[in-house]
Formats: structure tokens, C-alpha cells, sequence
């Protein structure tokens, strides 16, 4: 997947500002928040070198130091956002959601997973229910020792 001509629009944007990231910025780990998903058909290409990635990061909410990382990707043959926290994701246990995202979670950080994604392709073939950390929906706050079971992608290459 080769760079768009124009960055497109990340929802919130008004309230929750994004921020250019760079390939500096990415040799770390963001948060794992996943506001830009992949679902059950979905196919998802990835930038074909350094110079084709294009990421920001958002307050994932207003006034919030807690930010989501975004790469630009072409999904279903459409320039989009993937949150970058959906593909080392990992349940309430710490343990990875699938074989893919347990793949992910060896390599050392966000670049390191974009690199070895690379001109390749991700698709979902079945969603499966997971228990994951819970957190007050008004606050963001971690509610300690709380779960809450919800559906998570198992991803695999196309």
C-alpha cells in the first residue's frame, strides 16, 4: 500500500486533536485502545515501506493523557485508520486474543510490528468472546479486579 495523497479525517478530531507520530515516536508501544477495528471479512493492506507509513495519536478522550495510536491503512480497498492496539491485543489475563496478535506481541514495539507487516494483508475470519479489563465508561477509569466479556477479532494473513 503506497501513501495516500491527503491524511484523511480521524473521528473526534475537533475534541481530541491527533498528532503527527514519527518512526522515532513509533520504536515504543502506545495504549491498547482499539477504536479502529477490523471485523469478520474485512481485508486489511498495509503501508509497503517506511516512507508509506502515515500515524497519528489521539486523546481517546477530551482532556484525557491516555492516547491511541493510528496507522493509516487501506481497508476493504479504502484509505482508513487500524488502531494499532488491535494487533498485539491481549485479554484481562495478559494473554494474546489469538495466534496472530500472540505473533505481534513478540516483537519489541509499534514500528517493529508495522515493519514485519510490510506489503501484507490481514483479514478476520471469526470473532470470538474474550473477558477483557473493565474501565468507568464516563471516567476511563480501571475498575480493579472488574472484567467485562466482549467480542475480539482472530486475524490472520490473507
Amino acid at each position: 500500500m503506497k501513501k495516500s495523497n491527503e491524511i484523511i479525517p480521524v473521528f473526534g478530531s475537533r475534541a481530541r486533536q491527533p498528532e503527527t507520530l514519527s518512526v522515532e515516536t513509533l520504536k515504543s508501544t502506545g495504549e491498547s485502545f482499539v477504536s479502529y477495528g477490523i471485523n469478520v471479512g474485512d481485508v486489511v493492506e498495509f503501508p509497503d515501506s517506511k516512507d508509506d507509513i502515515v500515524a497519528v495519536e489521539q486523546p481517546v478522550r477530551a482532556g484525557s493523557t491516555a492516547k491511541q495510536r493510528l496507522l493509516q491503512v487501506v481497508k476493504n480497498g479504502k484509505y482508513t485508520w487500524l488502531s494499532l492496539g488491535v494487533l498485539n491485543r491481549t485479554d484481562a489475563h495478559r494473554e494474546p486474543t489469538c495466534a496472530f496478535c500472540a505473533e505481534m506481541n513478540e516483537l519489541p514495539n509499534d514500528l517493529a510490528r508495522i515493519e514485519a507487516l510490510y506489503g501484507k494483508k490481514i483479514t478476520v475470519k471469526a470473532m470470538v468472546e474474550k473477558e477483557f479489563q473493565a474501565f468507568d465508561r464516563a471516567t476511563g477509569a480501571r475498575l480493579e479486579g472488574q472484567t467485562t466479556k466482549r467480542q475480539t477479532p482472530v486475524i490472520e494473513y490473507v
